[in-house]
């Protein structure tokens, strides 16, 4: 429903005008009358109209005070205005420009030029409303919850929502074909990937078989809260990935990626990745202190854990994913970021689709493992004394340690230490003994099984209010939500 104030202090021409609309457009309109510019100038303040068609000459407040004031609006969605005079006036005209009108349109109304200027109006209406829904929806897939988001999208939800992945060459403009007239919202967009979220209407959309031999579409289950929508975007992804396994025994496909249409479906999921969290734990761990062999089995124990199940798998390599995107590449920030091979092949990794087979992905996620490990141990050979410190402080960060400690505990001038540890670890001592820290909570808290003070207490915070508000600096929640969170 589109909304429009018409304004114009003579009651036949307000009459005719909203005929002629109500005739000739065919989006249903809700259109108000004002007699003046005042009454106008309430309504939109009240309303928060899409449109404004207002007639220059008016009693109590003109069309030129009233444009002025609308302007001046703050907190207020501003109307597209058309203006309507019969007074050929380039002043007129002038300042209906300045204060923003779409149309200026001479009276007596011609009534084309009248619908043209509508429906120009409705159109751009149309898709600013889908661009503040569509950053409202990526606010809320950010933060995962609903709390400082800044109003929910301006959409009915009646059967409920659905999250859409697709993968493949143009898939913005082949999702267009599909969804065929259907509204929906761009939350993420590269060049050969897209995901959307729309209104279920309670069919499924159809896809040509010509079309899923060439794309990868993932499709989320329902949801009827926005707050879900995170777990949507997880569920369409993991949905998607079942296109590199062979769906009758699970193994990963040695030939390309199979094309099709995957649903993620309620049935038997993994609820506990404690076992490759631990694995993870190992590789990552002692990264920068493991020979290119070690570091190769490391990762290789990492990245090949599937089952016979291809959809227990998909589950399995979305978690992967994730945790190499998300945590592989932010450990050692300052080589991920100036390093360019690194920075190169961790964009690569990132858009696992352009990959043909899953072998060559993770490939590249061990040539980028080595590779960091390399540099790594290039470093500490220069300083031998930072391997001997960060294997202390992997030891010793539950503990009430600081950088003085671990300084005398190598036998290193403190400033001296300060500045090659940052230059090693690409965060200063301080940083990295935090995230440690932060790191250990989160599966403390994912267990499910320990209060928040003893969570504090297992990973060195002696202070339980600063673990509480740094965890939330660092995960945007509390303790409490990150557990409730892995819990559901």
């Amino acid at each position: 429903m589109i909304t429009v104030v018409l304004a114009d202090d003579e009651k036949l021409i307000r009459a005719g005008l909203k005929k002629i609309l109500l005739d000739s457009i065919d989006i249903p309109l809700e259109i108000i009358e004002a007699k003046n510019g005042q009454e106008a100038l309430e309504l939109c303040q009240e309303k928060q109209p899409e449109i404004l068609i207002t007639d220059i000459r008016m009693p109590v407040m003109d069309g030129v005070e009233l444009m002025k004031n609308i302007s001046q609006l703050e907190e207020v969605r501003r109307p597209a205005i058309i203006v309507l005079s019969g007074y050929d006036d380039f002043s007129y005209a002038k300042a209906a420009i300045q204060s923003g009108a779409l149309s200026y349109i001479l009276k007596p109304v011609d009534k084309k030029e009248l619908i043209t200027a509508v429906n120009s109006a409705i159109m751009d209406s149309l898709k600013e409303e889908k661009e503040r829904n569509e950053e409202k929806f990526r606010q809320i897939i950010e933060k995962g919850r609903l709390d400082g988001v800044s109003g929910l999208p301006e959409i009915t939800i009646k059967n409920g929502l659905r999250c859409i992945v697709i993968y493949g060459k143009n898939s913005i403009q082949a999702l267009e074909a599909v969804m065929q007239g259907r509204r929906y919202y761009v939350i993420e967009q590269t060049k050969n990937s897209v995901l959307i979220v729309y209104p279920f209407d309670g069919q499924e959309v159809k896809y040509e078989e010509s079309y899923l031999d060439t794309y990868i579409v993932g499709i989320s289950g329902p949801a009827d809260d926005y707050s879900m929508l995170r777990t949507m975007k997880r569920q369409a992804m993991t949905a998607a990935m079942q296109g590199f396994f062979n769906a009758e025994n699970g193994e990963i496909l040695k030939d390309k990626r199979r094309g099709g249409l995957y649903f993620w479906e309620n049935d038997k999921h993994i609820s506990d990745f404690t076992t490759l969290d631990e694995i993870y734990e190992k590789m990552i761990g002692h990264c920068d202190i493991a020979s290119p062999e070690e570091t190769q089995a490391d990762v290789a124990q990492f990245i090949n854990c599937f089952t016979e199940n291809a959809k227990l798998n998909s589950e399995t390599l979305y978690y992967l994913y994730r945790k190499i995107t998300s945590n592989m590449f932010s450990r050692y920030p300052g080589y991920t970021d100036s390093d360019m091979y690194l920075h190169i092949k961790s964009i690569m990794i990132e858009n696992i689709f352009e990959y043909a087979t899953l072998e060559e992905w993770q490939s590249s996620v061990m040539d980028y493992a080595v590779y960091l490990s390399a540099l790594l141990k290039q470093n500490t050979k220069e300083s031998p004394y930072i391997t001997e410190a960060l294997a202390f402080i992997k030891t010793h960060f539950k503990k009430n340690i600081n950088m003085a400690m671990v300084a005398n505990q190598v036998s290193v001038n403190y400033t001296w230490f300060s500045e090659k540890f940052k230059e090693h670890t690409g965060v200063n001592f301080n940083e990295y003994l935090k995230r440690l820290r932060i790191d250990e909570a989160k599966k403390l808290l994912e267990k499910g099984t320990y209060k928040v003070y003893e969570v504090a207490e297992r990973c060195g915070f002696s202070d339980v209010k600063y673990f509480m508000k740094i965890f939330r600096e660092e995960t945007g929640m509390s303790p409490t939500e990150w557990s409730k969170k892995h819990e559901s």
